[in-house]
């Protein structure tokens, strides 16, 4: 996917480092670059920036290694799968005069982006609850079952309500507290496999009440939903989405705002989501590294994701809420 984005956002693929000699020679006969196992090669080459999509737990070290080298890193979603690790990007990106970005992709596709466009537009007035919801179906278990390894995922809460976690930060600021609830099938254990987890926000300016939100996931089921509800002080807007996979080009997608003097449906194109929206990532990446335009989200974002994600897991193994910094 990273591949076919580059030449619509006008960057060129010149190398590719991957995990083993079989998927190196792929790249090279069936992609037409050089390809490499060894990074620090890579790295050492004519290369401008680096998109690093390797597994979890590679994330961090790989994206320090080419911060090093001093390559611009756009970096997947999660950025680290520890505090530590996390923490330390975070600090590198700062200390370095390079872009980095962190594949929190959903920010640009274009029914949460015309969510925070309406957020920023004053059409809601104040946000002040948000419910969203996934239903899709198990992951895949990516390349030599990656993903089935715990400490090479990290966890599933890393995995996947990453995404959803770091849009209610997106919309409603920093939460101050987490509670968590889990069940998971027998054969699946510590899988989360049903989510629910609850965010308090600082309160409201417009009642003095605390704000919430409701993040829930399940990944074991069928197709791919998503469905949003944000509630503001002046109007509310629910969007949808559904397709028969998170990569399904044919989705359906509608947005809605719903205020005192009727209903506007947002016209939210329907070619919307993975399969269309994430050259809008790419792009930007190569805006702010020739322009000077931010990153829909930077280093800190990917790093209080992290932390975020971290309080969850924390959460779930108390039963209790977890304090946020």
């Amino acid at each position: 996917m990273h591949r076919g984005t580059l030449s619509a956002a006008g960057a060129e693929l010149v190398a590719v480092a991957t995990g083993s000699a079989a998927s190196a020679a792929r790249v090279r006969a069936d992609w037409g670059v050089p390809a490499t196992t060894d990074l620090d090669e890579l790295l050492a080459g004519d290369v401008e920036a680096v998109i690093v999509a390797s597994p979890n737990d590679l994330h961090a070290r790989q994206a320090l290694r080419a911060l090093a080298a001093g390559k611009h890193v756009l970096v997947e979603k999660p950025m680290a799968i520890t505090r530590a690790e996390a923490r330390a990007l975070a600090d590198a990106a700062r200390a370095s005069e390079r872009v980095v970005a962190v594949g929190h992709e959903m920010r640009v596709f274009a029914l949460f982006a015309r969510v925070r466009a309406l957020i920023d537009e004053g059409r809601l007035g104040e946000p002040l609850h948000l419910k969203l919801d996934l239903w899709r179906r198990p992951h895949r278990s990516g390349t030599g079952g990656w993903k089935t390894d715990p400490a090479r995922l990290g966890s599933t809460v890393l995995e996947e309500p990453v995404h959803y976690l770091d849009l209610a930060r997106w919309y409603l600021g920093e939460p101050r507290e987490v509670l968590a609830w889990s069940s998971s099938r027998p054969e699946h254990p510590g899988w989360f496999e049903n989510l629910d987890v609850r965010l308090r926000f600082d309160p409201a300016a417009a009642d003095g009440g605390d704000r919430w939100a409701l993040v829930t996931s399940s990944i074991a089921a069928a197709g791919h939903q998503i469905d949003l509800k944000l509630v503001g002080s002046e109007a509310s807007v629910h969007g949808l989405w559904h397709g028969a996979m998170d990569l399904d080009p044919e989705p359906h997608a509608r947005l809605v705002l719903h205020h005192a003097g009727g209903d506007e449906d947002q016209g939210v194109p329907q070619a919307t989501g993975h399969a269309h929206d994430v050259v809008h990532q790419t792009r930007a990446f190569v805006d702010a590294i020739r322009h000077g335009r931010p990153v829909p989200a930077d280093a800190n974002d990917g790093r209080a994701a992290v932390e975020l994600c971290l309080a969850v897991e924390a959460a779930l193994r108390s039963g209790d809420a977890v304090a946020l910094p």
